[in-house]
């Protein structure tokens, strides 16, 4: 069985979903810290970033295809990575006090096969105080669990980040710099204690009993 600890041959796998598709350093230095802590924490991710992707208008999702090798190769190859994925880490700007349009037609793309029984973490930011970011989390809570992913119940925020990260996503402020790892460090262990045991569930009592199949 899966041990709590991303180390070893088999690490977990974890798809981080960058979702503010604008020009902005500020979303970019979320995204290296969020992946460098991953990384020194001995995880394999995936970045699925809305900007760089150039991903089209959701007109077709691709669990609305009945023979998927008529979706785009793009499509059908995101789909194996989000289906061997162990888990979701997705970072969510504050955007109008709500979820940003390309995040939400990013995961609209996928279908509950890819979520279901699967923990996904939500890494909510602004660079304001961030008095408006839990509406916006609250939204996102809301389609994840639509699409049967196990939202974790942790609100993690980072505000002002453009004081709190510099270019490189260290922490300007050497005062915050423990508390703010710690508190993404916790994040991230809370994450793979789902992951694990979803995974040590499936082995012992195989895929989670879907009717709508």
């Amino acid at each position: 069985m899966a041990q709590l600890g991303s180390g070893g041959p088999n690490p977990l796998k974890y798809i981080i979903m960058a979702g503010s598709a604008r020009d902005s350093k500020v979303d970019d230095r979320v995204l290296k810290y969020v992946t460098r802590i991953l990384h020194e924490t001995r995880h394999d991710t995936t970045v699925f970033s809305t900007k760089e992707m150039d991903i089209p208008f959701v007109e077709k999702p691709i669990h609305h295809y009945s023979d998927r090798t008529q979706a785009p190769e793009w499509l059908r190859e995101a789909e194996k990575k989000m289906d061997a994925a162990d888990g979701f880490l997705i970072l969510c700007p504050e955007y109008s006090r709500g979820v940003p349009p390309a995040l939400a037609n990013l995961i609209d793309y996928f279908g509950s096969n890819v979520y279901s029984a699967k923990p996904a973490a939500i890494v909510s930011y602004s660079t304001d105080s961030g008095s408006s970011l839990h509406t916006g989390r609250n939204e996102l809570m809301n389609l994840l669990v639509q699409l049967e992913a196990s939202v974790l119940p942790n609100r993690f925020t980072m505000t002002d980040v453009d004081c709190l990260l510099d270019g490189e996503s260290n922490v300007l402020d050497l005062g915050l710099q423990t508390q703010l790892e710690n508190r993404t460090l916790t994040l991230v262990s809370q994450l793979d204690w789902y992951a694990i045991a979803f995974k040590n569930h499936k082995d012992l009592y195989g895929a989670l009993p879907n009717p709508k199949l």
